[in-house]
C-alpha cells in the first residue's frame, strides 16, 4: 500500500526512529526458561498486564464504531480512561503514526499505520498458524530455539518462536522482537531469498545507516550468507548473536505471502557446532519445503 509523502515534526521523528533502529546492535542472550504454567493462570492474573499498553489499545478500539473522528472527551467516555491520560495517549499515538489529528476539528482518527498492521496480520497469520506445530516439533526433537520472522522496514520482526521442551536453557528472543536486517543471520537469509532488484533496493536504504568500515564488513557477511543459501539452502554463523550462540537460517518464500525466514539457534556448549550447521541446516531446508507444500495446498 503506497502512502503519500509525510512532512513535519512527526515525520522527522519517525525517520529518526528508523535510523536508530537500523544501527542498533543485536543483543541476544541464553536464559533459563521458566516452566510453562496453564494459560488460565496468566489470564486471571491482571497484574501481568502493562497498563499503558492496555490503555493505548483501548484508545484505538474506541474508533471501531461508526464515527471516524473523535475528540479526547469522546474517547474518555468510551474507554473510561481519564481525559488527561487520553490526551497523552492520543498525542503519542499521533506521533507514532497510528492516529491523525485535525487542528480544525480538534479531533483524531485512525491513521494508515493501523491499516498496515492489519494487512500484515492478514497476510501472515495463516502461515504462522500453519508453521507453529512443525516448529515446536523441530525445537523439541533437536533441542534448539526456533523462530519465524519477516521484514518490518529495515528490521526483522519475530512472528513466532518455539522453545525446546527438553531444556530450560533457551534464546532470549520473544515474539515482536526487532533486529536489523543487515546485522542478523535472519536478515541475511531473508535477503538471500529476495529478487535481485529488491535486494539492491534494501541494501541501498541500509547503507547510509552504517559507517563505511562497518558497512563493508556487513556486506561481506551478507554476501557470504547469500552464497551459502545458494549452495545449501541455508546460512549458518556463530558469534553474531553472541559468542555462545550458533544460528542456522533459511528463507521461506510462499506465493502471495510476505517474504519470511526461519531460524534455529542453540549453544555450541549444549549442541555441537557441526550438528547445528550441517544436520540442522538440512533439516531446516526440509521443513521449509514441507511448509511450502502445505501452504500451497491451502491456497
Amino acid at each position: 500500500m503506497n502512502r503519500p509523502a509525510e512532512t513535519g515534526p512527526a515525520s522527522a521523528r519517525a525517520k529518526a526512529a528508523v535510523r536508530k533502529a537500523a544501527v542498533r546492535p543485536v543483543e541476544v542472550r541464553i536464559v533459563l526458561r521458566a516452566p510453562r504454567t496453564p494459560y488460565r493462570e496468566h489470564a486471571a492474573d491482571n497484574s501481568k498486564l502493562i497498563a499503558p499498553i492496555e490503555r493505548g489499545f483501548a484508545v484505538l478500539d474506541a474508533f471501531l464504531e461508526q464515527e471516524q473522528w473523535l475528540a479526547n472527551q469522546d474517547i474518555a467516555e468510551r474507554t473510561g480512561i481519564p481525559k488527561a491520560t487520553v490526551s497523552r495517549l492520543t498525542r503519542t499515538l499521533t506521533e507514532l503514526g497510528y492516529l491523525t489529528h485535525s487542528e480544525t476539528l480538534r479531533k483524531y482518527r485512525l491513521a494508515s499505520a493501523v491499516l498496515d498492521l492489519g494487512y500484515a496480520a492478514m497476510a501472515d497469520a495463516d502461515v504462522v498458524s500453519l508453521a507453529r506445530p512443525s516448529m515446536q516439533d523441530f525445537a523439541d526433537d533437536n533441542g534448539v530455539f526456533v523462530a519465524l520472522a519477516g521484514r518490518d522496514g529495515l528490521d526483522m520482526i519475530l512472528f513466532e518462536n518455539c522453545h525446546s521442551a527438553a531444556t530450560l536453557a533457551t534464546i532470549a528472543l520473544g515474539v515482536g522482537e526487532h533486529m536489523p536486517i543487515a546485522a542478523s543471520p535472519l536478515g541475511w537469509a531473508l535477503l538471500a531469498g529476495l529478487p535481485e532488484a529488491e535486494q539492491a533496493y534494501l541494501l541501498d536504504r541500509m547503507r547510509p545507516h552504517h559507517k563505511r568500515d562497518r558497512w563493508m564488513l556487513l556486506r561481506q557477511r551478507i554476501a557470504e550468507a547469500a552464497a551459502q543459501v545458494a549452495a545449501k539452502g541455508y546460512c549458518a554463523s556463530t558469534g553474531d548473536w553472541g559468542a555462545d550462540i550458533t544460528v542456522v537460517a533459511a528463507p521461506l518464500n510462499i506465493p502471495g505471502r510476505l517474504p519470511m525466514a526461519l531460524v534455529c539457534a542453540g549453544s555450541p556448549r549444549l549442541t555441537p557446532r557441526t550438528k547445528l550447521d550441517e544436520q540442522l541446516g538440512r533439516k531446516l531446508v526440509t521443513l521449509i519445503g514441507q511448509l511450502k507444500k502445505r501452504a500451497a495446498a491451502q491456497i
